[in-house]
């Protein structure tokens, strides 16, 4: 053995050792850099919930093993002050409990927190960009003013009759079963889906006579969470924007968005050579880029038009059949309840002679039963802002940083005892005239508030009603052998999902 061979016998260890040091020095810095956030709230004085390294307080949620809205309802729960701080991963997060500061945040100062913290990349995503859901700033703004004529009530009387149509539909399918045990989230899904295919692409997608309809498979594509690609890509828009960039994600499935895009250009051109009008979004959307002048803000393309009728879709096709389902399975559940609003469905129905605008609209029981819905599985468990610039709350001196996020709360605030006492029982009485003044401002927010609100809540409201009163009329739902009491939600959706699904059975009355 030379000399040579000998000295790097030796030093090979000494390398090895070297590397060591390296790659541990490298480590620390790493997670240095990584956790330095995690002293954020602490150095504000801000009570919050200790995180777990990596995951911060989402560590439960990401494992599966936890919905968001009771992880958020937890930590809402330990804390009796106006906010409390979390971190999603390392970023800090201000849950708000506080419903006069909510107030601050969603309608008086709105101007501070115009956007939403959610991912935005509109090389990537187009469609997501042009959406009054993920568009931010003066986007937003113009988007807004642009589409606010296409939701007032006079619109939505015109859809009536398309509603009723696949009311009617869902009766005949009811009908076709009665006596058996029905899955009923989706029957209402093939409901909501017919209805909004109808109303925004002006098509029959005859999902009830079409066991393999097509377009409620792309309704169903939109937004899987069953789908690992889709609950990951959704996750990563709220909680995690990094990847959106890393790994190039849209919000709703691209094959399915295509879909609908096609479905949507292919109507518009229909209708323009034969000159049909249906008074659907299609209708509306062309009637404002036809009167756009050269002043306007934001114009419409192909591209921006396409977004309104995607976003219109995936928005409420999902929330729609939910809402229903809810409401019926909980009248399942409560006989009387259901007896008492079904006789007032008939009366009203008596009355009109049909179930018109204004008969639906006057039937205040149902408009009970179906706030407590919106209540207990309210159709978003949180809003989610972030700070456009340095804010102090006025109540508590607290200066919160630019580009915080934060959550609203509003699964937690629904079942806040406080405010609802015995958030677990179903009770429509809490939104009586003699009751509905009590609730207490900013405690119920199935829709958000202030300018950023939920633009389609018409729309979603009617639709619900119409299919509640056209099955309540003249079917029964009662609990089944595999009606599940109480629900156990499936914990990867970002929606209140039953895990089992939602069996009832109709009869006929």
């Amino acid at each position: 053995m030379n000399v040579f061979e000998g000295e790097r016998i030796i030093l090979l260890p000494v390398f090895n050792v070297m590397i060591l040091v390296y790659l541990g020095c490298l480590l620390l810095i790493l997670y240095y850099l990584y956790t330095k956030n995690y002293s954020y709230w602490e150095s504000k004085g801000v009570p919050f919930e200790k995180p777990f390294f990596l995951f911060g307080n989402f560590a439960k949620i990401i494992a599966g093993k936890q919905h968001i809205s009771f992880r958020i309802r937890e930590i809402y729960n330990k804390f009796n002050t106006p906010y409390v701080g979390i971190y999603i991963f390392n970023q800090p997060n201000l849950i708000v409990r506080s419903p006069e500061i909510l107030k601050r945040i969603l309608v008086k100062d709105f101007d501070k927190f115009v956007n939403r913290k959610i991912a935005l990349n509109e090389d990537v995503d187009p469609i997501s960009a042009h959406t009054l859901f993920s568009s931010q700033d003066q986007t937003w703004k113009n988007l807004r003013v642009k589409i606010s004529p296409v939701f007032t009530s006079g619109k939505m009387k015109l859809m009536l009759p398309l509603m009723k149509e696949c009311a009617s539909n869902l009766v005949n399918y009811v009908e076709k079963h009665s006596g058996e045990v029905i899955e009923i989230r989706e029957t209402t899904k093939k409901y909501a889906v017919d209805i909004i295919s109808s109303c925004a692409f002006g098509i029959n997608s005859d999902c009830f006579k079409e066991e393999n309809s097509e377009i409620l498979t792309v309704a169903t594509r939109l937004l899987d969470f069953n789908s690992f690609v889709r609950s990951f890509s959704i996750f990563s828009f709220f909680f995690a924007p990094k990847f959106v960039d890393i790994f190039r994600l849209t919000f709703a499935d691209k094959f399915a968005s295509n879909y609908l895009i096609n479905v949507f250009n292919t109507t518009m051109k229909e209708r323009k050579k034969q000159k049909i009008v249906r008074h659907d979004l299609i209708d509306l959307l062309n009637n404002l880029k036809q009167n756009e002048t050269f002043n306007d803000n934001y114009k419409f393309d192909d591209i921006k038009m396409a977004s309104q009728a995607v976003s219109f879709f995936s928005a409420g096709n999902d929330t729609t059949s939910m809402t229903i389902s809810f409401t019926l399975y909980e009248l399942a559940i409560n006989p009387e309840i259901q007896n008492r609003l079904r006789q007032e469905v008939r009366e009203t129905f008596e009355k009109h002679g049909d179930f018109t605008y204004e008969a639906v609209n006057e039937m205040k029981y149902l408009d009970m039963v179906f706030n407590e819905t919106l209540r207990k599985y309210p159709l978003t468990t949180f809003l989610n802002r972030k700070s456009a610039t340095k804010y102090t709350f006025e109540e508590t001196g607290f200066t919160l940083d630019e580009d915080v996020a934060i959550t609203v709360p509003v699964g937690a605030l629904h079942y806040d005892p406080k405010y609802f006492p015995d958030p677990e029982k179903f009770d429509p009485e809490r939104f009586s005239d003699e009751n509905k003044h009590k609730i207490v401002p900013y405690t119920f927010l199935p829709f958000g508030d202030g300018p950023r609100n939920c633009i389609g809540q018409r729309f979603g409201v009617l639709v619900s009603k119409v299919a509640l009163a056209y099955c309540l009329k003249d079917f029964a739902f009662e609990k089944a052998a595999a009606t599940s009491v109480p629900l156990q939600f499936e914990p990867r959706s970002l929606f209140m999902v039953n895990k089992k699904g939602l069996y009832l059975r109709a009869v006929k009355l």
